[in-house]
């Protein structure tokens, strides 16, 4: 038996927008919000998330990752120490477990064990996790070094040239 293709015709996304078709539209915002967890991974990336957490999210937190004790990397997710834009101390296991996405934003290269800890917590719990490699003022090896520590954990990596287009990103992912 012969199956009939039907391809779709140049015509059908205009017919799709008239007002005939309108009625069949849901015109209901999702009436679940996703609630995004965005880590600053170093002090650079936590001074452009602090000029931005005061804007309207949509159920993001914003989260900075503290140094180990001696400036160390922390590679264990119990050892993680978290803190607000505001300074006030966060669980990290709290915030993961009530996460979609996770974002993790960096400049530099020195929390590669940060990022690992927290990646194998979050896919653990099947949570997709996007970088965000801050380019500004960076040289291009620097940049370079920061994609490479952060592509083993992210499944959408995207370097930003400019620290303006860290909130329009977040928007695109929906924070």
């Amino acid at each position: 038996m012969e199956t009939q293709v039907h391809p779709t015709l140049l015509g059908s996304c205009a017919k799709a927008a008239t007002a005939a078709e309108a009625q069949f539209r849901v015109n209901y915002p999702n009436s679940k919000t996703r609630s995004t967890r965005i880590f600053a991974l170093d002090y650079k990336a936590a001074e452009v998330l602090h000029k931005i957490s005061e804007a309207p999210w949509n159920g993001a937190h914003f989260l900075t990752v503290e140094p180990g004790k001696d400036g160390e990397d922390p590679t264990d997710a119990t050892a993680l120490r978290l803190s607000h834009p505001g300074g006030e101390p966060a669980d990290f296991f709290d915030e993961i477990n009530h996460a979609d996405v996770i974002v993790l934003i960096s400049c530099e290269t020195h929390a590669t064990g940060t990022a690992e800890a927290i990646a194998k917590e979050a896919y653990a719990r099947k949570i997709m996790i996007a970088g965000l490699a801050l380019a500004a003022g960076e040289s291009q090896n620097a940049v370079n070094e920061v994609v490479a520590s952060l592509r083993p954990y992210a499944s959408v990596l995207v370097v930003a040239q400019d620290n303006d287009f860290v909130p329009a990103m977040l928007s695109a992912l929906r924070a």
